[in-house]
């Protein structure tokens, strides 16, 4: 069997692995709690066993394992391989991440900002083959974002590239985490929908959603307004049509700006399907430029939840070919 790398997507509540040749076969996926309460110590104790066993699960032998790759939040130095800090983890700041897995596993470890990894995975593997320019935006409680410029993933001399969320489209606009107004994640994360859903509901909008959430609009959730859209309910549909096309307003600007052939949206917002999109897409058509407008794609994410394990195995092959480092026939 051919070379073996292992990809990690740590998050907040779970950590995601997979075990993938360099010929792209997915070998075995797996998921654990992060029980990130414990510290950092014990959380990179439990990646290190949990690579253990992915290799176990795939039937690969440990001397068959060329490098890790680990996705995480930041803000991180994806050079260095330290975690400056991670707010869903408890403990976080100043962690050297890839030193210490290193020392665990033996092989080359290397760190890549999540979203940059959800990106490469489609890059890689997913909705993104075949193409040499891309956008990828992942849709969560925030916006992450991440680039690929022929065929190369665009980090930054900082390693803060394509913080595509904190693009300002609506100046003077809505408070945003980071501290500026008018952002994009303040509008099209599922954090934007529902902010979008509830102020609607407080100006007096009809809707079946007072029902869902029991009269208490701080109990609204993107599901919610999911469930109420898909039942008809005409003020939801309004709320994914607004939210759509402030994520069209942006996604113009990227294709102005680097006329990629494909944008990619990941995360759970994407399983609205055309509710989000049709927007999305209309937006784009009737603001950006004609001839880069016809050209994109804009497309869900072709690996689900699973860009950013993949994408993390991804990143590390190409940075361990890159760095000269022989691989095994």
């Amino acid at each position: 069997m051919s070379d073996v790398v292992v990809g990690i997507d740590l998050g907040g509540t779970y950590i995601k692995a997979a075990a993938i040749t360099r010929e792209k076969k997915i070998l075995a996926k797996d998921s654990w709690p992060t029980n990130a309460a414990s510290g950092p110590d014990a959380v990179i104790g439990a990646m290190a066993e949990m690579t253990e066993h992915i290799l176990a699960e795939a039937g690969v032998r440990r001397d068959q394992l060329i490098a890790v790759g680990v996705g995480s939040p930041g803000p991180l130095n994806w050079q260095t391989g330290v975690i400056y800090e991670a707010p869903n983890l408890a403990g976080w700041r100043n962690v050297h991440l890839t030193a210490r897995m290193n020392e665990l596993l033996g092989v080359p470890c290397f760190l890549e900002n999540d979203a940059n990894a959800a990106c490469f995975g489609e890059y890689w593997l997913g909705a993104g083959q075949g193409c040499e320019t891309m956008c990828v935006l992942t849709l969560g409680t925030g916006v992450g974002g991440g680039l690929v410029i022929f065929g190369q993933l665009l980090r930054g001399l900082d390693g803060t590239a394509a913080e595509l969320g904190h693009m300002i489209i609506h100046h003077g606009g809505r408070k945003c985490g980071c501290g500026a107004r008018g952002c994009l994640e303040s509008y099209a994360s599922v954090t934007g929908l529902v902010r979008t859903a509830t102020e609607g509901l407080e100006a007096g909008a009809e809707s079946a959603l007072r029902g869902l959430c029991g009269g208490d609009l701080r109990a609204l959730t993107g599901k919610m307004v999911f469930e109420a859209a898909e039942q008809g309910d005409a003020f939801a549909k309004s709320v994914f049509r607004d939210t759509g096309e402030w994520l069209g307003v942006g996604i113009a600007g990227l294709v102005n700006m680097l006329n990629p052939e494909k944008v990619v949206l990941c995360g759970g917002m994407t399983a609205a399907g055309d509710l989000l999109l049709e927007p999305v897409r209309r937006t784009v058509q009737e603001t950006a430029f004609e001839v880069p407008a016809r050209r994109v794609q804009i497309l869900a994410a072709g690996l689900g939840g699973d860009s950013g394990v993949l994408g993390a195995a991804g990143c590390a092959l190409a940075r361990l070919e890159t760095a000269g480092v022989p691989v095994r026939e």
